[in-house]
């Protein structure tokens, strides 16, 4: 099979910014060698995984329970986990035998359990969560616990606790997961959600007085005289110390490298929200500290800088 040259490059050559304007035959079998954007630049059974190639064989793993986006009501201590699988023997032996295995659940990156069959309505212990954004991973591994190394091995699904007062607006980074190992010099699409939340693309502000929280008990004696709308957009940070920089005297509440307002090149669909980081933020290798909040329309914390509603992940940028 023939392709263009600009769009399976070897990575060597494609990262250097070489066009060429020949096609070329390549052995669409090699795992991990041609740059990729998309998946459909990749062969019959690969995926394109951090602009990469990536050989898919293997067991596929999709959670079907919680649905995306779920939101579990204050104070549930159990969550009910169902997925489908293809690919997988799921069997009680140990051994490293390929196309036999287990599940591997997690939480937020702490091991939850691990088992030879999660059968459907499996009830997890989640009541040591606290409330916000959350995010279910089940990953297929061999009998030996080794991890079966193909991207659609581990399914996943974010969902939300709730906060004692159901109103409490709550913000979500979709995608990436945690532990997401990007590449240097490369565009990252970001997914933010919110709850009890709008994107709006602009509003009349009615901002509440730090450090009154509008949800906690005591609102009622700290409100504005306004109407307190729960709209706006949010900000994308790469800040070790957010949120409690925006205290500094120099606060950081400026220092986004994403705005998710609605508009040209934010795409917004229900309660989720769509950017790029440009690649000109990725020139730097190591761990980064991801965190969306929310912010007014005029770009101030929301609801204020001491009732900070926000989502927290690390990334590996390579």
């Amino acid at each position: 099979m023939h392709r263009s040259l600009a769009l399976v490059l070897p990575a060597t050559l494609a990262l250097g910014g070489v066009v060429a304007c020949y096609t070329a035959d390549f052995d669409e079998t090699l795992s991990d060698v041609y740059y990729c954007q998309t998946d459909s630049e990749c062969g019959k059974t690969q995926v394109c995984s951090q602009f990469r190639c990536v050989d898919d064989s293997g067991p596929q793993v999709r959670v079907t329970g919680p649905e995306p986006l779920q939101n579990l009501q204050f104070g549930t201590d159990l969550l009910t986990v169902n997925y489908a699988t293809e690919g997988l023997n799921i069997t009680d032996s140990n051994a490293h035998t390929e196309g036999d295995g287990k599940l591997l659940v997690s939480i937020a990156g702490t091991e939850i359990s691990t088992t030879s069959i999660i059968a459907q309505g499996a009830q997890l212990d989640i009541s040591s969560l606290a409330p916000g954004a959350h995010r279910l991973l089940v990953q297929a591994v061999y009998g030996d616990g080794t991890p079966y190394t193909n991207p659609s091995a581990t399914g996943s699904a974010v969902f939300y606790l709730e906060d004692e007062n159901p109103m409490r607006p709550q913000a979500a980074i979709v995608s990436p997961l945690p532990g997401y190992v990007h590449a240097l010099g490369e565009p990252l699409e970001v997914t933010v959600a919110a709850r009890n939340f709008a994107f709006v693309e602009t509003s009349e502000d009615c901002r509440v007085d730090d450090p009154c929280d509008p949800w906690g008990p005591d609102a009622a004696m700290c409100l504005p005289a306004c109407a307190v709308v729960p709209q706006g957009h949010a900000h994308v940070y790469m800040l070790a110390d957010y949120p409690a920089c925006l205290g500094n005297a120099i606060t950081c509440n400026g220092d986004y490298v994403l705005s998710l307002r609605p508009g040209e090149n934010v795409d917004v669909s229900g309660t989720t929200a769509t950017a790029t980081i440009p690649a000109n933020r990725f020139t730097e290798a190591g761990t980064f500290t991801f965190s969306v909040g929310l912010q007014y329309s005029d770009h101030l914390p929301y609801p204020n800088q001491s009732v900070i509603i926000y989502d927290q992940i690390t990334v590996e940028v390579q």
